[in-house]
């Protein structure tokens, strides 16, 4: 091998594994690497996002449902969160599991949606707010800033939603690899296993994704959308 192809080989890998741990950097536990794919296989990319749209993916588990959002704005790295993806860092996903009592999107209903539009709450002062870009849970009315690592705004959830870690490839391309923050998997898992054993179609709830999930809009994997 000529000096020339050994420093651009090493160049690439060098530039590969500081892609690699961004993603991974605020505590993210890593989990095994799966692509973001439409329902017709094709890549979900930055640009195949329109900004404030919203779809629900199964991330780490075939049953554990995520949302992967494009923001009107760039999501900034802090010292808790790896921030968003993308070359404008607008692209986030954090899991859809509500950390109060574990509302989250089913086929039938979902009572947790990214609402680009503006909502109205009460902050943890009392006072009244109206903003845009959130999700909101009606379950119980807890609502969570996915621009800012997916911190509680309003409500009775006690700590951020889950943060999963993405990867866009040089094309755009979107790959989930890891989860940060406090999880819901098992306590949802165990409670509602018989459920999502016969909504997903699998014998086995704790099964991984694989090298693929597949990404659905939002508007179009529960039949029935709860706004509040």
């Amino acid at each position: 091998m000529q000096r020339r192809d050994f420093n651009r080989l090493c160049s690439g890998l060098f530039a590969g594994a500081a892609g690699f741990s961004k993603a991974l950097s605020a505590g993210t536990q890593p989990f095994p690497r799966s692509a973001l794919v439409y329902d017709d296989n094709t890549p979900v990319t930055v640009d195949s996002l329109e900004p404030g749209s919203s779809c629900i993916f199964s991330y780490p588990f075939v049953t554990t449902p995520c949302f992967v959002v494009r923001l009107k704005a760039a999501a900034i790295q802090t010292d808790q969160w790896h921030g968003g993806a993308g070359r404008d860092n607008s692209v986030v996903a954090f899991s859809a599991i509500c950390s109060h009592k574990m509302s989250h999107p089913a086929k039938p209903i979902s009572h947790i949606n990214f609402r680009s539009d503006v909502i109205s709450f009460y902050d943890r002062h009392g006072e009244k707010q109206e903003r845009e870009q959130l999700i909101s849970c009606c379950s119980e009315r807890s609502v969570y800033d996915p621009a800012n690592g997916g911190v509680v705004l309003s409500g009775p959830a006690p700590v951020p939603l889950a943060a999963i870690a993405l990867e866009a490839n040089d094309d755009g391309a979107l790959i989930a690899v890891g989860s940060s923050g406090t999880d819901q998997y098992d306590r949802f898992l165990e409670k509602f296993g018989f459920r999502l054993a016969m909504e997903y179609g699998v014998s086995d709830v704790r099964a991984r994704v694989g090298d693929q999930t597949v990404a659905t809009l939002a508007q179009n994997f529960s039949s029935q959308q709860v706004r509040c």
